[in-house]
């Protein structure tokens, strides 16, 4: 898990500032996005760092921080998703992270998981935004009726998650052929 924290990291990082520099959120936004991306590294890190006190428990811990990661991935692109369109890619981290021990179906089930979760909540702030904006609709059913209409958003979403599904893929692929390799050479 150390890879999350050495890239994914950084790279959440690195969106979060430029989605905060570029776009100006809310400051209430602002803290509570840096606030939760440092409890998380903080968990993390502490996390990796025990990891051989708990040894017995280690793929769970494992497994457990994948979860974590795709949670607060999806905390983080709810609250910064309106201000900086890339903030989807956050749910690459628990996907790709899941690829370096997992097995393949459940790194494809994680990276659905991911993908799914993005979707619902690009259809939730649709509608929450269709509601604010027109207090006419009917209610929220209707709110979803219309941003599912939208096919240009529609379809945007789903090659998303497709691209997230098949990078988690090819990433738990190469973790595999990495150990194959390995092996081979001993």
């Amino acid at each position: 898990m150390h890879i999350l924290n050495y890239y994914f990291t950084p790279f959440a990082v690195i969106l979060i500032l430029f989605a905060i520099f570029f776009s100006e959120p809310e400051r209430s936004v602002t803290y509570l996005s840096f606030g939760i991306l440092g409890a998380t590294f903080a968990l993390n890190y502490w996390l990796n760092k025990n990891t051989y006190k708990f040894m017995r428990w280690t793929r769970h811990i494992r497994a457990v921080t994948v979860w974590l990661n795709l949670a607060v991935s999806a905390a983080l692109f709810y609250l910064l998703s309106a201000y900086w369109s890339p903030m989807w890619l956050l749910f690459l981290t628990a996907p790709a992270g899941s690829a370096m021990y997992m097995k393949k179906w459940q790194v494809f089930g994680v990276a659905l998981t991911s993908s799914l979760v993005m979707i619902a909540l690009y259809f939730y702030r649709g509608a929450a935004s269709l509601l604010a904006a027109d207090p006419e609709i009917a209610g929220f059913g209707a709110a979803l009726t219309q941003v599912a209409g939208n096919t240009q958003q529609l379809a945007m979403a789903a090659t998303q998650a497709v691209f997230i599904i098949f990078f988690s893929m090819f990433a738990a692929a190469m973790a595999e052929m990495i150990l194959k390799v390995r092996d081979s050479m001993r």
